[in-house]
């Protein structure tokens, strides 16, 4: 009996890990997949450090997570080679004015590997979304042409991310204390299609011109865990992310400053069958360009029932760094169930996130199913 249980577990997640692949890459349909339009005047929209786990409790619990690219003294409490992986797909709808917009979105924006090097030292690495790079505009004009006012229909889409690629190493230097640093190899490319459609089209000719645009970058960070009880832990991080360059073709078309960064943590085992958690972070956006501001965040979450399948629960709030004006507004709640297979070697998690997102003239609003896998072989 034993020997079947534990091959239908390892089925199961098997499974899993196919369907979390499928849902992370397959190919959207006939809608187009965009990232936040409050993304557009600037860099683009920041990504979610989060595991679906953190997510669900919306962000709460991102600082004390191993698999949340957020403190790499998180890592410190992995105690076997162990891998998570997160897929996220979204259905969000937009008002601009008169205008309305439906569009969804399939993402694979984060990817967690961590080992222990020796009893105390532990390395990890992996991936994260930095900054999604992914839209669509289309605008109607006039233009004058040898005194003569011709209609046109301008379109820019552009398409990719840039991707936040880490090596951290964390160390429990005290019972009570652990802590991390990280390197940061900051990179990715956008492939971008601008085009002019004149509405005389027996006279003018569309015009079209493509480019792909490489980024790159440096960063590093340090963080620390504190047990200041058995059931009080506090976090604290920072992280200093350098100059993003762009290049096209080989040549440098523009550098932005990358944000400062920094926040902390506290959570609270509230007995074997309840924890809840907070967290801040600020950002120092405001040197990244004309349109941009910093930021703060704030998340509060709670985790109920057993380790072996909890209930989540999360709200958070805060700012986004690109914007006409002041920085836009976001508020979310979210909530997720987790389940452990193979006797704690493999966990499922999925989360409902809920976003609302507002500045100048602009609404967002965001559903994302969160489907996760943790494996420790």
């Amino acid at each position: 009996m034993n020997k079947t249980g534990g091959r239908a577990d390892g089925l199961t997640v098997c499974v899993v890990m196919v369907l979390a692949f499928v849902m992370a890459v397959r190919p959207s349909g006939r809608l187009a997949a965009q990232d936040s339009h409050f993304g557009i005047r600037g860099l683009g929209t920041p990504g979610k450090w989060e595991s679906v786990r953190a997510r669900a409790t919306g962000g709460a619990f991102a600082p004390f997570d191993p698999f949340s690219p957020v403190l790499d003294a998180s890592i410190a409490d992995v105690r076997r080679m162990t891998a998570g992986v997160t897929g996220a797909m979204s259905w969000r709808s937009v008002n601009a004015g008169s205008t309305d917009a439906t569009l969804r979105g399939s993402r694979f924006p984060a990817l967690v590997i961590a080992g222990p090097l020796t009893r105390r030292i532990v390395i990890g690495g992996g991936f994260a979304t930095y900054l999604d790079r992914t839209f669509g505009i289309t605008r109607d004009t006039i233009i004058d042409l040898r005194g003569v006012l011709e209609p046109v229909t301008d379109q820019i889409s552009s398409d990719g991310a840039i991707s936040d690629l880490r090596l951290a190493l964390a160390a429990r230097v005290h019972t009570h204390l652990a802590v991390g640093a990280g390197v940061h190899l900051i990179t990715g490319s956008t492939r971008v299609v601008a085009s002019r459609r004149f509405a005389d089209s027996t006279t003018y000719r569309t015009s079209t011109t493509r480019d792909e645009v490489a980024y790159e970058g440096l960063g590093g960070s340090a963080s620390a865990l504190l047990d200041l009880q058995p059931d009080l832990r506090v976090a604290a991080w920072v992280r200093s992310d350098g100059t993003l360059r762009a290049d096209v073709q080989g040549r440098t078309t523009a550098e932005d400053d990358l944000p400062l960064s920094f926040g902390g943590g506290v959570r609270w085992r509230a007995g074997a069958r309840a924890s809840v958690a907070g967290a801040v972070a600020w950002r120092k956006w405001a040197g990244a360009g004309a349109n941009a501001h910093d930021t703060f965040n704030w998340s509060l979450g709670t985790e109920l029932g057993s380790a072996v399948s909890p209930l989540r629960l999360g709200v958070r709030g805060g700012q986004l760094p690109f914007g006409v004006g002041k920085a836009p507004s976001e508020f979310g709640f979210s909530a997720g169930l987790g389940k452990q297979f193979s006797g704690g070697r493999g966990r499922l998690d999925i989360g409902l996130e809920r976003l609302e997102r507002k500045g100048n003239g602009l609404t967002e609003r965001v559903w994302t199913f969160l489907l996760g896998l943790t494996v420790r072989p």
